[in-house]
């Protein structure tokens, strides 16, 4: 703890014991953001591992497929389907509020399947395939939104922490050991007025007993 070189007078004890009040309601509400962004990310974690195994089961199997597809119908083959098929991937961005801080909400409309070359010139592989990616497609939009809401939380739970620690090891600690002193301070200066006016009176009382009895 640091006391803070303010001069202890009356108007500063108040003064201090309203920041006090201020730094320690502003330290609650914080812990509090603190406790709620450590909950979502959590969960968010949670859904980062359940969709990266997802993704990479997605991702696995449309390559196996491909591979496959490849093989039984040649490259050039599947390169002129490919440069045939042409879907609408619609995305909306929109954003939601957790304890202050705005997460990206990903919607994709779902892309149905449909067949865009001719039956005689594919394969079921080929099929397989078209719909492997479009699933792929859909859990890389859902990865997006998920990683981009854990990088947010992450950043601002750690300038949260550092508000928390600031207020809690540093603001409050000093703040109370100087209104401590300055209560002190006062209080001792208050009796030592007390005792002052106490022996002024006694004095007085004497020397009006002392002249009385001159009298």
């Amino acid at each position: 703890m640091s006391r803070l070189n303010l001069p202890p007078t009356k108007s500063t004890q108040l003064r201090l014991k309203h920041d006090l009040g201020v730094a320690e309601e502003g330290f609650k509400l914080l812990d509090q953001k603190r406790e709620i962004l450590v909950l979502e990310l959590m969960r968010m974690l949670d859904k980062v591992r359940r969709l990266q195994e997802s993704l990479d089961n997605c991702k696995k199997d449309a390559y196996e497929t491909l591979k496959q597809a490849t093989a039984r119908n040649g490259f050039h083959l599947m390169e002129k389907l490919a440069d045939g098929i042409k879907y609408e991937h619609r995305v909306e961005l929109h954003t939601r509020i957790v304890a202050g801080v705005r997460l990206p909400v990903v919607e994709q409309e779902k892309t149905e399947y449909r067949m865009q070359y001719s039956v005689l010139d594919s394969d079921s592989l080929v099929d397989k395939t078209s719909r492997l990616y479009l699933k792929l497609l859909g859990v890389i939009g859902e990865m997006a939104e998920v990683q981009s809401s854990v990088w947010l939380l992450a950043r601002e739970l750690k300038k949260t922490q550092r508000r928390v620690n600031a207020l809690e090891q540093i603001f409050i600690p000093d703040f109370s050991d100087t209104l401590n002193y300055i209560t002190e301070t006062l209080e001792s200066k208050e009796l030592e007025a007390f005792s002052i006016m106490k022996l002024l009176k006694k004095n007085l009382e004497t020397a009006n007993k002392r002249q009385r009895g001159a009298m």
